[in-house]
């Protein structure tokens, strides 16, 4: 598996609608997860062809497995995105320590990410503790997330 930035004309879009449609989850109500399924591969597209943001992908033999991306200034994780069928493969881990290499890259001491209640358990594995407990105007629908901070 190769790692690399986001190029013009990769497709992430159908991998990050398909990897947000896959959660199933216990912390969010039906309404809250179908507005997430709505909102969130739109901001990401809308981030990655932003200046602002980077963008990496994770390419195996049948093409982008994951894509992940952050803000480059404050170090803030837009989001991970790995195709469901290959979760728990250590795409997600692989695509975190680029993001955290990138950011170190560019001087960044610090990563934060607002955290989806289904996600919490995987960024601790991948060294991030959390800091508070909030709710999340996300696209006009409160959400519940956890503040996660990692210093790099």
């Amino acid at each position: 598996m190769n790692v690399r930035a986001l190029e013009t004309g990769d497709d992430i879009e159908d991998l990050i609608r398909r990897s947000v449609s896959d959660v199933k989850p216990s912390s969010y109500t039906e309404e809250q997860q179908r507005h997430l399924e709505a909102v969130i591969p739109e901001m990401n597209l809308d981030f990655a062809g932003k200046e602002r943001y980077r963008y990496f992908v994770a390419e195996g033999k049948n093409g982008i497995d994951g894509v992940a991306g952050y803000q480059k200034q404050s170090g803030s994780l837009a989001g991970i995105f790995v195709d469901p069928e290959l979760k728990e493969s250590g795409i997600g881990s692989r695509l975190m320590k680029k993001l955290e290499n990138d950011a170190r890259s560019l001087g960044l001491e610090q990563m934060e990410t607002l955290a989806s209640l289904e996600a919490v358990e995987f960024y601790r594995k991948n060294g991030y503790t959390v800091e508070e407990s909030k709710k999340q105007d996300i696209e006009g629908k409160e959400i519940g997330v956890k503040v996660m901070t990692k210093d790099l």
